[in-house]
């Protein structure tokens, strides 16, 4: 009788959940369509209902933001298109939608030039998600196990120096991958990112409206948050001014 009643809960459970993605699907496909349609504010009104669900995918904020883009809202175009590029950092359509969408937006501040080094690294660590550095960490160190344990049982010595190759290999990989697992985490936590949404922002050089106004950014420019004081936040622009805007003109990507 127990095991009946624990079978019906199950049944429950799966039913409930197969019903609530079948909407989503639903809304999705609705979404898509309207979009074809050139019915962008449905296409919006669907995308984000899913979005309100607790659904989140690259496939998604990346479809949400070409709405937005067909709509003439480029603020909210490029904040969908960074959130998207987060959960998809090597998607080259994304990226290519990202320059294009920037072009459009009021403000064109050159990034503040950088050595090759750094940038590579910082190419390199971004180009996959922490989920993606973590599992390569985790099927390398599968790998470094497997060799270590060829190169003990094997007899023969050219298998146990091929061996030997692959565990210090794999250990290198496992190593990296864990440096940038932790580097992108932090990245996002210690100075996370946001999108200017207001049309003009002016920048205080402290967080109240007495400040004197050190320079104004517009809708659509992203920016470095590092600091935040009630409801102000510092920014940093990517020429490395700050300054203080209210943290309502921004949304946090």
């Amino acid at each position: 009788m127990i095991m009946k009643k624990i079978l019906l809960v199950i049944v429950f459970i799966v039913a409930s959940i197969s019903s609530y993605a079948g909407t989503a699907d639903s809304l999705f496909q609705k979404g898509n369509e309207a979009y074809q349609k050139e019915n962008y504010e449905l296409a919006i009104a669907c995308y984000q209902a899913i979005v309100k669900d607790g659904y989140e995918g690259a496939v998604l904020y990346y479809n949400l933001g070409n709405a937005y883009f067909k709509a003439k809202q480029n603020a909210e175009a490029i904040l969908w298109y960074e959130r998207a590029l987060r959960l998809d950092p090597s998607n080259e359509d994304i990226k290519h939608n990202i320059a294009f969408a920037n072009l459009q937006i009021t403000d064109k501040i050159e990034v503040l030039p950088e050595l090759f080094i750094t940038r590579c690294w910082r190419s390199l660590s971004q180009s996959m998600t922490v989920t993606g550095w973590a599992i390569m960490a985790v099927a390398f160190v599968c790998l470094f196990a497997l060799a270590i344990g060829t190169m003990v049982a094997s007899r023969r010595r050219g298998i146990s120096i091929a061996a030997f190759v692959v565990a210090c290999v794999s250990l290198i990989i496992v190593v990296f991958s864990l440096v940038f697992a932790s580097q992108e985490a932090k990245r996002y936590v210690n100075q996370p990112e946001a999108i200017v949404m207001q049309s003009v922002v002016n920048a205080k050089g402290a967080p109240n409206e007495t400040g004197n106004t050190l320079f104004v950014i517009h809708a659509g420019l992203k920016v470095a948050v590092t600091d935040r004081v009630s409801n102000w936040m510092e920014i940093k622009l990517p020429n490395g001014e700050k300054g203080w805007i209210e943290a309502s003109t921004v949304e946090i990507i």
